[in-house]
């Protein structure tokens, strides 16, 4: 199915040739999706340094992960726009949320094959490329840390914790040691490794957060720099057991192994030792 075919549905009076599309992308400040996840999108979005909403809707698209997968940040109308001089020129734009549109807002992830880096493209240009690829549940969101037993991050919300620090999940991680598991949630496969360094698990996820395979071996090879596009966003992370921070490395080593055991992930996923 087709966005703009949802957003006829959503807004009868929407047309293509009377939108433009914002193709929200890192601006070598912000993330856009760091943005929307803190709650800034929209205050964000409306400061422009060109006129660049100069049609009656704004469909906001927002990157994630491959330059060719967007999360739809929802559909406005523009009520008005004021220029500013300073600081700098600016314009910012009133931008006013279809609610119609709301309940789909950080749950629908779109396909495109437009490859150009206009971030501003028509309505038109685009009416027949954004397809829906995926549907979330429920709005994507990174709230205070929720426990060690709901632990489940993706490789994306991985990034964003720990490019955030976000003080709940980096003060409960960085106080535990103990066993956590990879899950490559397109092949099944497993990995079961342990946080014994004195920054406890959140110092190794870290690593994670900034390699995608943490120095293992066969996760290097999966998940490194000649890994196919997009591989990185099939990666989960979550908690088996935690220990005392003051635990020594051969206890956690061996809750290690016992895992390893349990869930047979020398025999069928990445562990080799």
């Amino acid at each position: 199915m087709l966005l703009f075919d949802l957003l006829k549905q959503w807004e009868p009076a929407f047309t293509p040739s009377t939108a433009k599309v914002h193709l929200a992308r890192f601006n070598g400040e912000e993330r856009p999706l760091d943005v929307f996840l803190e709650g800034r999108f929209d205050r964000w979005q409306s400061w422009q340094s060109q006129q660049n909403f100069k049609k009656e809707y704004v469909v906001s698209l927002i990157q994630a992960g491959r330059p060719t997968r967007w999360l739809f940040a929802g559909l406005f109308r523009r009520k008005g726009c004021v220029h500013h001089a300073e600081p700098r020129s600016h314009y910012m734009y009133d931008l006013e949320r279809i609610e119609a549109a709301e309940e789909w807002v950080g749950r629908l992830y779109l396909k495109s094959t437009y490859k150009q880096r206009h971030s501003y493209p028509l309505g038109k240009t685009l009416e027949n490329d954004l397809v829906v690829s995926e549907l979330l549940p429920k709005r994507l969101t990174i709230g205070d840390f929720p426990g060690f037993k709901s632990v489940n991050l993706t490789k994306e919300h991985l990034d964003i914790v720990v490019r955030q620090s976000i003080p709940t999940w980096r003060a409960a991680l960085s106080n535990v040691k103990g066993v956590y598991l990879i899950t490559d949630s397109e092949t099944g496969k497993l990995y079961v490794g342990k946080a014994d360094g004195e920054s406890g698990i959140w110092g190794r996820w870290c690593t994670y957060a900034a390699t995608a395979h943490g120095g293992n071996v066969a996760l290097k090879k999966e998940f490194g720099i000649d890994a196919l596009p997009g591989r990185q966003r099939h990666l989960r992370f979550s908690i088996l057991e935690i220990a005392d921070i003051h635990a020594m490395p051969g206890e956690i080593g061996t809750r290690e192994s016992h895992w390893k055991q349990i869930l047979l992930s020398r025999e069928f996923g990445y562990n080799l030792n």
